[in-house]
């Protein structure tokens, strides 16, 4: 418990002023840094895992870092440097080739192997292109901080409801501890908290003109695939039979083990906006 309080105090005070400078200053190469590298950990602490199985080829190696980097990175590193559109391309029919030719090449590197990869490229690169957009937007640095008070509140309320009142297990295959009522108590309140949040701060601008039903109903969305997201965290470390995906963070586990529930959410925040935008 002390090395986690103390991690976690760490990581505040790196967090803090980066924030901070993003915030008052509109600074975003801290942030972009600090995204870079833990996008960067992520497919890695993925790999890792996948490799407790077997060794994968470095050409495998080689392509799950760069198209990581290039689904969460290249749209804001082009911005910055005024890089032509015509250098951007969708890179997930490179990706099937280079896996299909391995398979061929590789007779060690099977359909599970390559389907493992293009899932791990996916979700990492597709969760954190969700939140470096947020890091980019103009005042999406305040819709981050929405999207990690919702993963946050449901988190800590879940914890305490289910050991207050915890009698049902939720998903005792998955997460033995977890109960249905501290998921419930969890989403309840951090529906109220996180919408208080976004009603009274007037710099995130919502659909449909802030309505508090919609922001109510958004939130409560979004604090349940909080929970969905930590829990399919949870199904693939036990497939794997690992504790925790990483040790970057002493006490805590890895990127994945800090911001499984953060990722999610980010992502399903997003294009749920993305299709009500286009629908309306």
């Amino acid at each position: 418990m002390k090395q986690r309080v103390i991690t976690g105090l760490v990581i505040i005070l790196v967090l803090v002023p980066i924030f901070l400078s993003k915030i008052i200053y509109d600074i975003d190469h801290f942030i972009f840094i600090l995204g870079f590298i833990l996008g960067v950990v992520a497919i890695n602490e993925m790999i890792s895992m996948k490799e407790t199985e077997k060794n994968l080829p470095f050409e495998i190696h080689l392509l799950a870092y760069l198209s990581v980097i290039y689904l969460s990175f290249f749209n804001h590193f082009a911005d910055v440097f005024s890089l032509s559109t015509k250098y951007t391309f969708d890179i997930l029919p490179y990706v099937l080739i280079v896996l299909v030719v391995t398979m061929v090449l590789r007779r060690h590197f099977k359909l599970f192997d390559a389907t493992f990869i293009l899932f791990a490229i996916l979700y990492i690169g597709l969760t954190f292109q969700s939140l470096v957009y947020y890091f980019f937007k103009d005042q999406g640095i305040f819709e981050l901080l929405y999207i990690i008070l919702i993963a946050m509140f449901t988190d800590t309320f879940a914890y305490f409801s289910g050991t207050l009142f915890g009698k049902h297990k939720l998903c005792p295959s998955i997460s033995p501890k977890k109960t249905v009522e501290g998921s419930l108590g969890g989403t309840i309140i951090a529906t109220i908290l996180a919408s208080m949040y976004a009603i009274y701060f007037d710099k995130i601008i919502f659909l449909f003109d802030n309505s508090v039903i919609y922001i109510l109903i958004l939130t409560f969305i979004l604090s349940i695939s909080s929970q969905i997201g930590d829990l399919a965290a949870s199904v693939i470390k036990r497939q794997y039979k690992i504790k925790d995906y990483g040790n970057l963070f002493p006490g805590h586990g890895g990127v994945l083990d800090r911001l499984d529930s953060i990722l999610f959410t980010s992502l399903t925040y997003f294009y749920i906006t993305e299709l009500l935008t286009k629908l309306w």
